[in-house]
């Protein structure tokens, strides 16, 4: 009987991400081959899209026969739920297919991979080449292994593995320049090392495993051979590149005497293991260096578990700084901002010294990318969280994070320590780093090959960091707290949140600019001034904070009734009211406030605006929000009934509607306003559409002034009346306002 298997990549939002060659399943899929006579397909979803739309179904009928055995590599926790989302599409195509799990994630948690409710059968804790034999034997032996952990099993001898056969990629070869400008390949495996925040010991098998020389060369050629690796960069995948020196220099000089083709070659080494002869090397290779330097506290490092004497380690990074400067070697630092235990004066220590050691006089060939801190399920510190809980007030929001929809931001959801929490922490991230990041493209001196790769990351670590990057983690954190149901304490929080408002505003400028064009608005138009210095971002409910600066419409609850109009909206009504200092503005639905502040900057000390709504919910949040003003009255009434109407609304000769009232301007407010006064208004039309209208109120009603077409929510209308009436004038009762 011959075994069918499909190893399937489905895509990573980990460090193999954007890189083409999936080699660890070439490896796997090669073995299996030889040692079992498996028939083995592998597909990756990340390069699949390059063919066109995925059918998935296809993909696992194959060539209709199906498959006995699936399995999906799960290397990043950000995978497992669209792993589990595979796999059970997986089951339901072929009900008795033997759906087996492996990778990082995998190994960290493999109870959790082959629960009851889980639709995987097997899980694989570290390599995956023995427990994969035994898989297919038990497939071919016609009892299928179900819910089982197999492994860890490591290899001890890579060179017992066949040279990869790229072939299995054979599909992917036309589209794969395509998709990727890196290639991926694996020379070794393990690290020894033990830095706190790592996933490398769920494995379990740590020790520093490399395939002979001559085959770790031969992998890279052979890879040249499929692929033609010219103008590509080639990623050494190893967790740890060439610890062992003796093996590392043969390798390099193997490496630099084949003289293949390739834009550069990049790897993943320790500081602590590379000496001036080593970047001599390195540099005859055509290798670029990147290093995991997590911080420059020393403190901090003895936090992560950065072994050795840290000051010195430092110092050692000074000076491969200027030795690769001067043998024009380029080379990557990444460090960690709030890892547990991480204060705002680490952070400061570490920033000052990261400017030092990129901001040369003399420049730098090195380059640096930021992370936060993200808790990896199988790391030190996911093992021992109740000790720097205790130890450094560090809170986990999330610790099982890879369970909700939100991977990528519930992952770094760390508060540090008990004096530096998460806003905290991002905002002396781009306080402290940004002006490094900023600076290093003027004094990046490397000159060699593959010169704009390299640029390359320096500017997209600076978009990493820009504005819309940290208003979409803003909005995340904000939403999660209304999920929470902590909104008393976020809504306070976000009114003091000066990152956000910096963020929102610089966020705000290019729709506001694509408005003054289109209203043909100068700059400097006061409107657009308001637009700019109203925070937008405080009026919208949690979960949109960071769809605030969009123009767009966007609720203000659950109901879709009342919206935030979207800013144009104000801009244009504005304009046709032609609203100026000393106005008296009535402000009709006015939501939670938004373009009630807008008025209030537009008409200024001498004006006054009247603003009406319907939910009492909103107008306690626009009094929360509206800047106090005697010339500001908040009203929580019925827009369509004049009689509800606070006095000072019937001396307003400029009125805002933000709602649809019907086909007409209502005859009730034909009474309630002063002669001549200016209605801006979307009325529905016969096609079902709405129309803006520009009406003025006359004698014998209004004059309509119909403009462009617009869409707005329909007209609330209280069950009953608010207050009882007794006419035009003030109400029997008092009406709920309040003057700020």
């Amino acid at each position: 009987m011959t075994v069918r298997v499909l190893l399937l990549w489905p895509g990573s939002e980990g460090a193999a991400a954007g890189n083409f060659g999936v080699p660890q399943l070439v490896l796997l899929g090669t073995w299996l081959r030889e040692r079992t006579g498996a028939e083995v397909t592998i597909v990756d979803l990340a390069v699949e899209r390059a063919l066109g739309p995925i059918d998935f179904a296809r993909v696992l009928d194959g060539d209709g026969r199906g498959y006995d055995i699936i399995g999906l590599s799960i290397y990043s926790s950000f995978d497992w739920l669209k792993c589990v989302a595979l796999a059970q599409m997986a089951r339901e195509r072929w009900p008795d297919v033997v759906l087996v799990a492996g990778g990082y994630h995998a190994s960290a948690r493999p109870l959790e991979v082959v629960d009851e409710a889980s639709p995987f059968d097997v899980v694989v804790v570290g390599e995956g080449e023995l427990p994969l034999v035994t898989v297919v034997e038990s497939v071919r032996g016609g009892a299928p292994l179900r819910k089982a952990v197999l492994g860890p099993e490591p290899l001890h001898d890579l060179d017992v593995l066949p040279p990869s056969d790229w072939s299995l990629l054979s599909r992917y070869r036309g589209v794969a320049r395509r998709v990727a400008s890196q290639a991926q390949v694996y020379l070794s495996r393990g690290c020894p090392f033990d830095c706190a925040f790592c996933m490398e010991r769920a494995k379990r098998e740590t020790s520093w495993r490399p395939l002979s020389v001559e085959r770790a060369v031969e992998e890279v050629v052979s890879l040249h051979r499929f692929l033609d690796l010219r103008s590509w960069t080639v990623y050494f995948g190893d967790a740890l590149f060439g610890m062992r020196k003796s093996w590392r220099r043969q390798f390099l000089e193997a490496l630099a005497a084949r003289d293949l083709p390739v834009e550069k070659f990049w790897l993943l080494i320790r500081v602590d293991l590379v000496e001036d002869e080593d970047l001599k090397l390195f540099g005859a290779a055509n290798c670029g260096l990147g290093f995991g330097l997590e911080s420059g506290d020393p403190g901090q490092l003895a936090i992560i578990r950065k072994s050795g004497r840290l000051d010195d380690y430092l110092e050692r990074m000074e000076h491969i700084a200027e030795r690769a400067r001067e043998y024009d070697v380029p080379w990557g630092a990444n460090v960690i901002c709030g890892h547990p235990g991480e204060t705002e004066a680490s952070m400061r220590t570490s920033a000052a010294w990261l400017h030092k050691l990129f901001v040369r006089e003399r420049g730098t060939t090195g380059f640096l990318s930021v992370d936060p801190f993200r808790l990896y399920p199988g790391s030190p510190i996911d093992a021992e969280r109740q000790v720097y809980e205790r130890e450094y007030g560090t809170r986990f929001h999330a610790p099982q994070w890879w369970h909700e929809g939100d991977p990528e931001f519930l992952s770094e959801w760390v508060d540090p320590s008990a004096t530096l929490d998460w806003r905290t922490r991002e905002a002396l991230q781009h306080e402290l780093l940004m002006p490094v990041l900023a600076q290093i493209e003027s004094h990046f001196v490397y000159r060699g090959k593959a010169r704009a790769y390299f640029l390359r990351a320096v500017r997209e670590q600076l978009e990493f960091c820009a504005p819309q990057r940290r208003l979409h983690d803003y909005g995340r954190y904000y939403a999660w707290q209304r999920y929470l149901g902590r909104r008393a304490q976020a809504q306070s929080r976000r009114r003091d949140h000066p990152a956000l408002r910096e963020a929102a505003r610089a966020c705000r400028a290019t729709p506001l600019d694509a408005i003054g064009r289109s209203l043909s608005l100068p700059e400097d138009a006061p409107v657009l001034c308001a637009l700019r210095e109203v925070e937008r971002e405080q009026f919208v409910p949690l979960d949109h904070v960071a769809e605030s600066v969009a123009d767009v419409a966007l609720p203000l609850d659950d109901s879709g009734g009342a919206t935030i109009s979207a800013m144009h909206a104000y801009a244009r009504a504005y304009q046709l009211l032609q609203i100026e200092p000393g106005d008296r503005v009535l402000d009709l639905g006015s939501g939670s406030g938004y373009g009630t502040a807008i008025l209030q900057r537009l008409v200024g000390a001498l004006g006054h605006v009247v603003a009406i709504e319907l939910d009492p919910a909103l107008v306690a949040r626009a009094r929360e929000l509206v800047p106090p003003s005697p010339h500001t009255v908040l009203a929580a009434a019925d827009a369509l009934e004049p009689s509800q109407w606070p006095p000072s609304a019937h001396t307003c000769s400029k009125v805002a509607v933000g709602f649809c009232p019907g086909e007409t301007v209502p005859a009730s407010w034909h009474a309630a306003l002063p002669p001549g006064a200016r209605v801006v208004v979307p009325l529905a039309d016969a096609a079902g559409g709405q129309t803006l209208v520009l009406a003025t109120r006359t004698d014998e009603g209004f004059a309509l002034q119909r403009l462009e077409a617009v869409h707005f929510v329909a007209a609330r209308r209280t069950v009953a009346p608010a207050v009882p009436v007794t006419g035009l004038g003030a109400p029997a009762e008092p009406v709920h306002l309040r003057v700020l």
